[in-house]
């Protein structure tokens, strides 16, 4: 497992780390401050482990626009590469901010490859049922 931190006192913190599968864990803000050390973190993580990767965001307390580009931007880049990216979980914000973009089922689809569906430290299979969003549609 890597990580990393980035932050000053003027910047909110961000932290990155990698879990095999790889699912990357995302807490704190990401934003126009943060968005270039995501951007770097999740290309570096699939030069590093290929194009599949499943995105833990229960800890990211606040995301912008230029969040929400970095993580479209690195499914792009997973899709031209024949792989994927795909929020596996979400906290009840990004999951707001995703439901009024809707963008939940372009990030967050209900059904996981069979690569992404892996289990949290207690064993419970990390997963969606539906997608937890405010829409109509699920």
């Amino acid at each position: 497992m890597t990580s990393e931190h980035a932050g000053s006192l003027d910047t909110a913190s961000l932290d990155i780390s990698i879990r095999p599968g790889p699912v990357v864990t995302i807490s704190g803000e990401i934003d126009i401050q943060s968005g270039r050390q995501l951007r770097d973190q999740l290309l570096r993580t699939m030069r590093q482990h290929g194009a599949r990767l499943a995105l833990d965001l229960t800890g990211v307390t606040f995301i912008d626009c230029a969040g929400i580009n970095v993580l479209l931007a690195a499914r792009r880049r997973a899709q031209l590469e024949g792989g994927w990216l795909r929020v596996i979980r979400a906290s009840p914000r990004v999951q707001r901010v995703l439901a009024l973009t809707r963008l939940h089922h372009v990030l967050m689809p209900t059904a996981l490859p069979d690569a992404a569906a892996s289990y949290d430290s207690v064993g419970l299979p990390i997963g969606l049922e539906g997608c937890g969003a405010a829409c109509q549609s699920c």
